[in-house]
């Protein structure tokens, strides 16, 4: 049977504030990845990394861009459990200072050349970008069935604008404004999205009182069988992206002489984040029209295991083409149909810890892949995109049997 509809109880006001604190969280990490490069990797590094050898620069600009999403990692959840057990909203609030902080620290630090206060002011912004997931907490539960998955789809358009147009954006600020104006454009945004949040009201939330927040056990008790499986096909489904993703540097060199610094490379980059943005805005509305989310999700990962398949066999970059094509399509309309089914396995109180999980889950998954994809790399060029495949193979076939019921915080 289709999805159901649900009345959205979120005002215009109120969805471009949640939007742009999601977008901050994104984009914090990809505006600025131009000006660490800056930094750290060319002529115009800071005095101290000048004095550094090449490859000693490049391993603290690893350790400068890894550290970040793993403190955030770990982190979050326990963060979005205290947004679920006293104020969604406060601690939004107190997120979006800590990142502001984590902006302004590296506009100082490269005025007197520290390294240290640079990783510092990466590390606290990191922690500030806990927003994004209890955004989409609030996004999720005020709203239902076909609704909600349409919000998630915007989620994933506003995470992939971030993601494709993010560096351009910042490598365009350095080389007009300098080094410092990347990190000076994201303090702006988390400041804009601070005055936002204090002039919107958000919907009242329900919050259970004596319950330690630093548990993940009650919330766990409270969810429905499948919450588990769904968790894992976010991490899978992600992981199998960002293995095809990070595999296109080794593919269009190795197999067909297209340097990353071509033209040919950069279009077929963004690209592919205009497809996903159009399949987003078009798609997942009109599947839900016909399905429910669960056979949604199904056929979109088995769809997305073929493209991945065709991607390794194609055996020109015009084939390619076509087949990134399809794949980006259902790679991108799988987003909101897992994350959708994630959260209708939790419960309203727990939406902000569940949203926090998948958050979670994404960085795990996009970290591991940009070790793993090398050395799989090293063994056969296309496995990657074959381990990719069979990962959408599992995702579909781990997909919950049974539709999730609405849980509130009473259950």
């Amino acid at each position: 049977m289709p999805t159901t509809t649900h009345h959205l109880a979120l005002k215009p006001t109120t969805l471009f504030t949640l939007y742009c604190i999601i977008f901050l969280g994104s984009a914090g990490f990809f505006i600025t990845i131009p000006a660490y490069v800056s930094l750290f990797l060319t002529d115009h590094s800071l005095a101290i990394a000048q004095n550094m050898p090449i490859e000693q620069r490049r391993t603290l600009f690893g350790t400068v861009m890894s550290a970040a999403p793993f403190i955030s990692m770990f982190f979050t959840p326990f963060i979005a459990r205290f947004a679920d057990r006293f104020s969604r909203k406060v601690t939004m609030v107190l997120c979006l200072i800590i990142a502001a902080i984590g902006f302004a620290m590296p506009i100082y630090a490269i005025v007197i050349g520290s390294i240290a206060l640079l990783f510092a002011g990466n590390m606290i912004n990191s922690l500030g970008s806990a927003s994004q997931p209890i955004a989409q907490a609030i996004l999720a539960d005020n709203s239902r069935g076909k609704t909600k998955a349409t919000l998630m789809s915007m989620v994933a358009i506003v995470m992939t604008a971030a993601m494709s147009f993010g560096p351009a954006l910042g490598s365009k600020l350095s080389a007009t404004y300098g080094t410092q104006a990347p990190f000076y454009a994201c303090f702006i945004i988390a400041i804009f999205c601070l005055i936002l949040l204090n002039l919107v009201r958000l919907p009242p939330q329900v919050t259970l009182h004596n319950e330690n927040p630093l548990s993940f056990v009650a919330p766990l008790k409270r969810s429905q069988s499948g919450l588990l499986a769904c968790l894992a096909i976010v991490f899978i489904c992600q992981f199998s992206w960002s293995l095809y993703f990070q595999n296109i540097a080794f593919i269009f060199p190795q197999k067909w002489g297209i340097s990353v610094e071509s033209s040919f490379y950069q279009y077929f980059m963004m690209a592919i984040g205009v497809v996903m943005i159009c399949s987003l805005l078009l798609l997942p509305r009109l599947i839900l029209a016909r399905i429910n989310v669960l056979s949604a999700l199904r056929i979109t990962t088995l769809f997305a295991a073929i493209g991945m398949i065709l991607l390794a066999i194609t055996p020109t970059p015009n084939t390619h083409i076509a087949a990134m094509i399809f794949t980006a399509v259902m790679v991108a309309i799988a987003f909101p149909f897992y994350i959708t089914a994630l959260s209708d396995r939790a419960s309203e109180a727990d939406q902000g810890w569940v949203m926090a999980m998948s958050s979670a889950m994404v960085g795990l998954a996009w970290t591991l892949s940009g070790y793993l994809t090398s050395v799989f790399v090293n063994i056969d060029l296309i496995l990657p995109t074959a381990i990719a495949a069979i990962g959408y193979v599992i995702a579909m076939i781990i997909v919950p049997k049974k539709a999730a019921t609405l849980i509130t915080a009473a259950n």
